[in-house]
């Protein structure tokens, strides 16, 4: 017989019943949280930049165009009797707007300096191919016939500096004009320079 209280040698005490959770070891998480609904686990899609609008056209280059002029196909002067302006005159008697008169025998003087100009007013923008100078005695050596269709900007068609007086015709070549100018830089004589006549074709 055994003794009360004593267990039988080999036999296993089965442990009490209780809740199956593994042991929890240190530094491990406790839980994990459970995925968001909605989420795929991937990284989120990178943000498009704004999109840049497209480049705007600058504004448009105007090609300036050239004025052309009345065409003159009888060559009639187109200087007679217009307005003339002229940097001066010697006196009354030989007033500027004597160089388009169409008398021979009136002329423009100027005053007894160097730099000198006069300036015919053609009243509309021509098609001018030939400018006439008509001298007296008192004449240029040394210059210019000028052109312009607005009175201020200028353009050259001839220029000398050995004029010898008498009648000079200029080509102009079918050049724009409204405004026709001498500019005269060097006299011929102690006097001023002295015009006949100015025409204008």
């Amino acid at each position: 017989m055994r003794a009360s209280g004593q267990r039988a040698p080999g036999r296993a005490v089965a442990a009490p019943p209780g809740p199956s959770t593994a042991p929890t070891l240190p530094g491990a998480p406790l839980s994990t949280p459970a995925a968001t609904a909605g989420t795929t686990g991937t990284a989120p899609a990178a943000t498009p930049p704004p999109s840049t609008p497209p480049a705007t056209a600058g504004p448009a280059t105007t090609v300036p165009v050239r004025p052309t002029g009345r065409p003159n196909p009888s060559r009639a002067n187109l200087a007679l009797g217009r307005p003339v302006t002229a940097s001066g005159s010697e006196g009354h008697p030989w007033p500027p707007d004597a160089v388009v008169d169409g008398r021979p025998d009136t002329r423009w003087s100027s005053a007894f300096t160097d730099r000198q100009w006069i300036s015919v007013d053609l009243g509309g923008t021509w098609s001018v191919s030939q400018v006439r100078l008509v001298w007296e005695h008192a004449y240029a050596t040394r210059y210019t016939v000028e052109v312009s269709v607005d009175g201020r900007a200028w353009s050259a068609v001839y220029t000398t500096a050995s004029g010898a007086g008498g009648t000079v015709d200029v080509e102009a070549g079918g050049v724009p004009a409204r405004f026709v100018r001498l500019v005269c830089t060097r006299r011929s004589s102690s006097y001023g320079y002295s015009l006949f006549e100015i025409e204008v074709r």
